[in-house]
């Protein structure tokens, strides 16, 4: 036996077909029953106004003293973001190895409260910079 399956669209032209060789189409009875495609459903949701948040209030951790890299992790522990360094010799040399380099200062300084998020740069030297 051999079975087939008929799609809606199948269906529906198979309907078609059969009303058309039926004659005039506009001959149907007044009580035929309308067929109507359903409606599209759109769905919307409704966005909700931004509300400010109130950022989180930090103490500024000190790193002055630690390898630039250990002072990065304690930052960024913190909650801050780190800015590029800044060479105490002015020489504009960038720290590839944060290991190698030692942070003379920072801004913002120790114990100054920013929010969550805020920037920190620090000014590095060489630890061989003596």
């Amino acid at each position: 036996m051999n079975s087939r399956r008929l799609g809606v669209g199948s269906v529906l032209v198979a309907v078609l077909l059969t009303a058309s060789a039926c004659g005039d189409p506009d001959s149907a009875p007044d009580d035929a029953p309308v067929v109507k495609p359903p409606a599209a459903t759109v769905e919307t949701t409704t966005a909700k106004p931004a509300t400010p948040a109130t950022a989180a209030k930090i103490k500024v951790p000190d790193g002055v003293g630690l390898n630039y890299q250990a002072a990065q992790d304690l930052w960024r522990a913190e909650g801050l973001h780190v800015a590029p360094a800044k060479d105490a010799t002015g020489a504009n040399r960038i720290p590839v190895l944060d290991r190698n380099w030692i942070v003379v200062s920072q801004d913002p300084e120790a114990g100054a409260t920013v929010d969550a998020g805020s920037f920190i740069t620090a000014t590095v030297k060489k630890d061989t910079d003596g």
